[in-house]
C-alpha cells in the first residue's frame, strides 16, 4: 500500500505539468488572438492613413492641373463641379487657387490620374483576406512611387509635417534645393 502512495507522488509532478501546459495553451490562444487583432487594426490604420494622405495630395494636384484647363472653359464652376463629381468629394476650388498652377504636361496628367486610381477609397478592398491585404500593399507601394515621381517632376519637396511620427524620425532636416541633382548636397549627412 505504501508503494502506491509513492507512485502517486512521483506522477504528481507530471500531472501538474500537463495541467499547467493545457491551461497555458488555452490562455495563449485567446490572448494571441486578441493581440493579433489589435496589431492588425493598428497596421491597417497606418496603411489607410498613408493612402488617405496620398489621396489628398492627388486631389490637390488634380485640381491644380484642372485650373489650367479652366482658362479654356467659360464657366470655372463647371470644372470644379466636374472634378467633384469625378472624385466624389467637394473640394473647395478657392483653396487651390492660392497655389501655383501646374505646368501643362500630358505625362503629368497621366501620372496624377494613375495615382488617383491607385488611392481611390471607393475601389480599395476592405476584406480581411490575403488577396485584399496584398492588393492594398501593392497599391500603397505603387502610389508612393507615383507620388514621389510627381513631386520630383514638379520640384516639390516631401513635407515631413504630415507624415506619421515614426516615419518622421527617420528623416532628418535636409537643406538644399531637394531636386536630387548631382549639385544638390541635401542628401549628404554631416559627420561630427
Amino acid at each position: 500500500m505504501e508503494s502506491n502512495l509513492l507512485e502517486g507522488l512521483l506522477d504528481l509532478e507530471e500531472e501538474f505539468y500537463k495541467e499547467g501546459y493545457d491551461l497555458g495553451a488555452a490562455d495563449g490562444a485567446q490572448v494571441g488572438y486578441t493581440e493579433g487583432s489589435v496589431f492588425a487594426v493598428e497596421k491597417g490604420f497606418e496603411k489607410f492613413i498613408e493612402l488617405g494622405r496620398l489621396y489628398g495630395k492627388a486631389l490637390v494636384w488634380s485640381h491644380r492641373l484642372t485650373e489650367l484647363d479652366s482658362s479654356k472653359v467659360q464657366d470655372p464652376s463647371h470644372v470644379s463641379q466636374s472634378l467633384s463629381d469625378e472624385v466624389g468629394t467637394d473640394l473647395e476650388p478657392s483653396i487651390c487657387k492660392e497655389m501655383s498652377s501646374l505646368p501643362p504636361s500630358s505625362r503629368l496628367a497621366k501620372n496624377i490620374a494613375t495615382l488617383l486610381e491607385l488611392v481611390d477609397p471607393a475601389s480599395l478592398p476592405l476584406q480581411n483576406t490575403e488577396e485584399a491585404v496584398a492588393d492594398v500593399d501593392e497599391r500603397l507601394k505603387g502610389a508612393g512611387i507615383k507620388a514621389k515621381l510627381i513631386q520630383r517632376t514638379l520640384g516639390e519637396r516631401e513635407d515631413t509635417s504630415d507624415i506619421h511620427p515614426d516615419a518622421r524620425d527617420s528623416q532628418s532636416q535636409i537643406t538644399g534645393d531637394g531636386t536630387g541633382s548631382i549639385e544638390d548636397i541635401s542628401s549628404l549627412r554631416i559627420r561630427h
